[in-house]
């Protein structure tokens, strides 16, 4: 993941931003992450480990999510 993306996938994850995917497992995806950041903050680096790991599983689903994400 590029390190902007990463930046604004944590403030995603913090609800600082807000954004929608058009598809449905990467928006449960990122709420899940969101409940998970909200009760424990210090858990950022293995929430963003997870969507490194879906981004390797499904390639096609997050690139253009990642080029969206980083031009919030």
């Amino acid at each position: 993941m590029a390190p902007i993306v990463q930046t604004k996938f944590e403030l995603l994850l913090q609800k600082k931003l807000k954004y929608t995917s058009a598809n449905l497992g990467f928006n449960m995806l990122i709420s899940k992450l969101q409940r998970k950041v909200a009760s424990d903050p210090g858990c950022m680096a293995a929430c963003i480990q997870e969507v490194d790991d879906f981004a390797a599983k499904f390639p096609a689903v997050v690139n253009a999510d990642f080029a969206k994400i980083a031009a919030l």
